[in-house]
């Protein structure tokens, strides 16, 4: 007579789960400093067989400053002959082209060294990171100020073409120390979410971050129409254990770390703008009066008349 139990133990074993497949990644630290600026840049190189054997491997571009760290550009692809655990990389930086305010714009390349030939994986040309710089040189600017501040979330107001607006940073934890920020702005009842999935890993509280957000108007008609909208993070430099000067230092001498996460170039608001600026040729519609109300049933895609459209293209902002 078979054994029955002997049978069943062996049926159960056959079922336990296998375990996960181990996916390896190799990653490369480089260190450098520019205007009294600790920098780190992490290259994530990672087979994707998940296993070190020649084929392709992904690259990304990772930076870390003041305990911040975030994904620079687009991961890029090679097909590696060679052991991915013994690379050799040249990383460095150089100035942009000039910038506003002056000494926080820097160029960032990244080369693969093997077997004497060198290939250039990343070349980022948007970095931007200073630590105190002159934002007061910036003519025209319109700064936004910090208003409230609640559990994970910072309001700050700004008036942008003399209309009020207000921008809302939220962030939120996904896993360990890596948060998802988002912005929106609101002015009188309308607004939109400008950003919503920017991700940060932080070896600090998300607390003491704050932002810089700010406007520069550019020529439009009419004017007051459009404008350059930028936003900064901004980190306090923790001062060294043991530095001799830290029983005297006082709030204004604190230096902090800035860094531009965001940019739009087509900001596109103004409060009570004057339109007939546009001169004699321009012809204004008049209104039919109150909107006509159409109940729609999940209208099939092909019944809209919009085309699609990129979503960039579609918001005309320069980013």
């Amino acid at each position: 007579m078979p054994d029955v139990h002997h049978h069943h133990n062996r049926s159960v074993s056959r079922r336990q789960p296998r375990p996960l497949p181990r996916h390896e990644r190799y990653l490369y630290t480089y260190r450098l400093a520019a205007n009294g600026t600790p920098m780190q840049f992490v290259i994530s190189v990672e087979p994707e067989s998940g296993k070190p054997k020649q084929g392709t491997y992904i690259f990304k571009l990772i930076f870390k400053a003041n305990g911040i760290e975030r994904s620079l550009g687009e991961p890029a692809t090679k097909v590696l002959r060679v052991n991915p655990r013994e690379l050799d990389f040249i990383v460095f930086i150089f100035p942009g082209k000039a910038s506003i305010p002056m000494g926080c714009l820097w160029s960032v390349r990244v080369w693969l060294r093997v077997n004497s030939v060198d290939h250039r994986i990343f070349g980022e040309d948007d970095l931007w990171i200073a630590k105190d710089p002159d934002f007061n040189s910036i003519a025209e600017a319109s700064f936004a100020r910090l208003k409230t501040t609640v559990v994970g979330e910072q309001v700050y107001n700004a008036y942008v073409g003399r209309a009020l607006v207000a921008f809302t940073i939220k962030w939120q934890n996904i896993s360990n120390n890596l948060y998802k920020y988002s912005l929106e702005y609101d002015a009188n009842g309308v607004g939109e979410v400008l950003f919503d999935d920017f991700r940060l890993r932080l070896d600090v509280d998300p607390r003491s971050i704050t932002f810089l957000i700010f406007t520069l108007p550019t020529q439009s008609i009419p004017a007051g129409a459009s404008h350059k909208l930028r936003v900064w993070l901004r980190s306090l430099v923790p001062i060294p254990a043991g530095d001799p000067t830290t029983s005297y230092t006082l709030p204004f001498n604190d230096s902090y770390i800035y860094q531009r996460i965001w940019k739009c170039d087509a900001f596109k608001i103004g409060s009570r703008l004057d339109f007939e600026s546009l001169g004699p040729k321009m012809v204004m519609a008049f209104s039919s009066g109150i909107p006509e109300t159409v109940l729609v049933q999940n209208p099939a895609p092909e019944e809209e008349l919009m085309t699609p459209r990129l979503y960039k293209e579609k918001m005309g902002y320069g980013y």
